[in-house]
């Protein structure tokens, strides 16, 4: 491994990262003799910076920050146009240091930094599935554009949630942020009535609290919205959360921090590898939709699995 790249998001939990890199880097270097590192100024750079490195030979990308650091990496893993792996050789990794961090903890990577490093330096890299998010479907195709996501992709409540966090400064958001965006948001959202198409063979039309495209397990800063997800498995896991009332949300709400969100009768997991979304009334209003906790665009959409599309070190 002679070609290492650390990105650093110096702005990741709350600052704290840029704080103590000083220390971080030190500790890197005692398990990674040669690496070079670069601190990301401003959203997306990463993802340009992690093509960049790609075409010129890097072969393992470590990130270090949390769930959008991840993010913007997988992103860069892809070329822009094509749409297919830079690099197929190469392996993405990150070092927890992050407030939300939910595809974190969900590999249950360690905090401790030297644990984490060491973690990264010894283990052999697995393949791990990618979603790939194509918009205007409905549309010209050359008006059609994607991005990607590693975790958890959704539409309904919890995108409203992230737009509704997005107006927070960083450095103000901790680790109950988005459960009090939750109860904020509750107080004005609305169901949404939606079509879903599985492998172009099976069709879902309802009226939906939160359908969730997940390919880990964990949102929300430590909620399990699927709790049976795996993300070298071959399948997103589709949640379908029916409408409920405000009531209802903030009652039931336990279930996601529990585990068991599947037991509750207005939940419906299905499994897929292609999935369509449609907005069936236009008086509803536009259907927003996040991935990984960034705000994404507003439905159609079509989400495609990639099997096996990233090499990831932990």
């Amino acid at each position: 491994m002679n070609n290492v790249h650390v990105i650093v998001n110096p702005f990741s939990a709350r600052g704290k990262t840029g704080e103590r890199w000083h220390l971080l880097k030190e500790i890197i270097r005692h398990h990674f003799k040669e690496y070079k590192y670069i601190f990301t100024e401003k959203p997306m750079q990463a993802t340009h910076i992690v093509r960049d490195l790609l075409k010129d030979g890097a072969d393992l990308i470590i990130g270090v920050g949390g769930d959008g650091t991840l993010n913007e990496i997988t992103n860069g893993y892809f070329h822009h146009d094509s749409h297919h792996a830079i690099n197929h050789e190469a392996s993405i990794s990150i070092i927890p240091s992050g407030t939300g961090s939910d595809f974190i903890r969900f590999l249950k990577i360690p905090r401790d930094f030297h644990k984490c490093i060491e973690l990264i330096r010894n283990s052999t890299a697995k393949k791990f599935d990618v979603g790939k998010i194509t918009y205007g479907i409905t549309g010209p195709e050359s008006l059609r554009h994607s991005n990607y996501f590693i975790n958890v992709s959704d539409f309904g409540l919890g995108a409203e949630v992230i737009k509704t966090l997005s107006f927070v400064p960083s450095g103000k958001r901790g680790a109950l942020s988005y459960y009090k965006g939750l109860l904020s948001t509750i107080r004005r959202y609305r169901s949404k009535t939606v079509r879903i198409v599985l492998d172009d063979k099976e069709e879902i039309t309802g009226k939906f609290l939160i359908g969730a495209v997940a390919n880990g397990r964990i949102f929300g800063g430590g909620m399990y919205i699927a709790p049976d997800a795996m993300p070298d498995d071959g399948f997103f896991d589709l949640v379908l959360i029916d409408d409920m009332s405000r009531l209802e949300i903030i009652l039931d709400s336990r279930h996601l921090y529990s585990g068991k969100i599947n037991r509750h009768p207005k939940v419906h997991i299905k499994r897929a590898k292609n999935i369509k979304i449609f907005a069936v009334n236009e008086n509803e209003g536009p259907v927003n939709i996040e991935y990984d906790g960034e705000m994404g665009e507003n439905i159609p959409v079509e989400y495609q699995l990639i099997e096996r599309g990233v090499n990831f070190k932990i």
